[in-house]
């Protein structure tokens, strides 16, 4: 117990310093990537996860989430894949199986932070004697004293002498992290208690579903369900001879051009794919099956209603792509065409699980499509294909939004030299100025600002 509980406080306490060390007043780069290996050695060191095989899985996605910030410049995209990263590392450690305690285990590492402290504190305890503890308390005190007094003493003489100012000066570092201090012991606590908090997220556990408060009928949910179909497969039909039909068709009907048709209903669409989960989940919920023959009826119905909001979400991705095609790409429309996709991957799982009658595995098979979704959009350089497109559109066009795109990450400026002098340097000006006035250094590292600085080098081929 002794050496576990040692081997948990030093690799959470690490975590934390190293987090202190390498996070205040860098740019996200590789620091991130480093606590957050950590992170997930401390945690793993903390709490015996209930399924080590699926959390070293999902573990592994997570830290794949968390290496976004040593490849990626854009902002947006970082800092959603590390919420991302924590999320799914919280769920690992607990690996629950249905979807109450998916939901709890995915919040539970934060929610655990402040109990999360003291069991470091408590494993710190108990991996020191006593007596070694009052020593390592004492020992500290002292180096706290010793720094006050050296400091306060130093720069005196310093200020007295400048042969003494000019080898302190020599000896010392050019900068040392004392302006930050305070925001760097912050950082350390909490990344000790988010350390600490991963590890008992390990206890959270799958509680049984509790008996559903209402039950419809089978002549209620077959009408509901059925009328629903139909609705649906009008719907469709009418997207067929859309799609057939062409911009023509669509003048005489709606009296609206493509890109009109496309901006006016696709949001409602967005909304109607994610609805219609919640119909399948209510369904399942409350729908009473007596019998095997009314079970089958009814995942029959949800099924083809699923299949049917396939379409829908493909009428969806036609819109989107008109209206992209229409006005250029934007971050809102790259994201909603990748939470499109996954929706649609999400209802190829559900339709999987309701016509095999198991649905036991769709949780946990949705928190890696979660993780590796996830994993693909940062992969997928989101600033650089929305620079590629446009540039790729004014190419074709000659139409461009250079203010937008000037505001784009340090992932788009390979793509946006090609555009033509005037309006490349409009475009990169703020880019320029920026890595301009930064530096990296080792903790901010970052693939893509040191592409993007090569790019914009005196010299550099176009």
């Amino acid at each position: 117990m002794s050496g576990s509980a040692t081997r948990f406080a030093l690799a959470a306490t690490g975590a934390g310093a190293l987090a202190a060390m390498l996070l205040p007043g860098a740019p996200a780069g590789l620091g991130y990537m480093v606590v957050a290996v950590a992170l997930a050695v401390a945690a793993a060191l903390g709490g015996a996860a209930s399924q080590p095989l699926r959390a070293a899985l999902l573990g592994t996605v997570a830290l794949t989430l968390a290496a976004a910030a040593a490849f990626r410049a854009a902002g947006w995209v970082v800092a959603g894949e590390l919420v991302a990263a924590l999320v799914l590392g919280s769920i690992a450690m607990s690996a629950p199986r249905g979807w109450r305690a998916t939901a709890l285990a995915s919040i539970a590492a934060p929610l655990r932070m402040p109990s999360g402290a003291r069991h470091v504190a408590r494993a710190a305890r108990v991996a020191l004697p006593r007596a070694s503890s009052g020593r390592a308390l004492a020992l500290g005190r002292g180096l706290v004293l010793a720094g006050v007094l050296v400091t306060v003493f130093g720069a005196l003489f310093a200020a007295g002498d400048r042969a003494f100012a000019q080898v302190a000066g020599d000896l010392l570092p050019d900068e040392l992290p004392i302006d930050d201090a305070p925001l760097r012991l912050v950082v350390f606590g909490l990344v000790v208690a988010l350390a600490g908090g991963l590890a008992q997220a390990a206890a959270v556990a799958d509680s049984a579903a509790r008996a559903p408060m209402l039950r419809l009928g089978r002549s209620e949910w077959l009408l509901a369900l059925g009328a629903l179909n139909g609705l649906f497969a009008s719907f469709v039909a009418v997207q067929v001879a859309v799609l057939f039909g062409g911009d023509g068709y669509v003048r005489e009907t709606a009296g609206l051009t493509y890109a009109q048709y496309a901006r006016s209903g696709f949001g409602q669409l967005v909304v109607v794919a994610v609805l219609t989960l919640a119909v399948v989940a209510s369904a399942l919920r409350w729908a009473r099956t007596d019998g095997a023959r009314n079970a089958r009826l009814l995942r029959a119905l949800l099924t083809a209603l699923c299949l049917l909001t396939l379409v829908v979400l493909a009428s969806a991705l036609q819109r989107l792509g008109l209206y992209e095609e229409a006005y250029g790409y934007t971050r809102t429309r790259f994201a909603v065409h990748a939470f499109l996709l996954f929706d649609g991957a999400l209802f190829c799982l559900v339709i999987a699980a309701l016509a095999s009658g198991r649905r036991a595995w769709l949780p946990r098979v949705t928190v890696l499509l979660c993780g590796l979704s996830a994993a693909a959009f940062w992969i997928a350089d989101p600033d650089r294909r929305i620079a590629t497109h446009n540039v790729e559109r004014f190419e074709a066009t000659g139409k461009v939004d250079v203010d937008y795109l000037s505001k784009l990450s340090a992932d788009a400026v390979p793509a946006l030299v090609a555009l033509p002098a005037p309006l490349r340097e409009r475009a990169l000006g703020r880019q320029r100025a920026l890595l301009a006035r930064s530096r990296d250094g080792l903790s901010g590292a970052n693939l893509a600002r040191a592409r993007a600085r090569d790019v914009l080098a005196p010299g550099a081929t176009r």
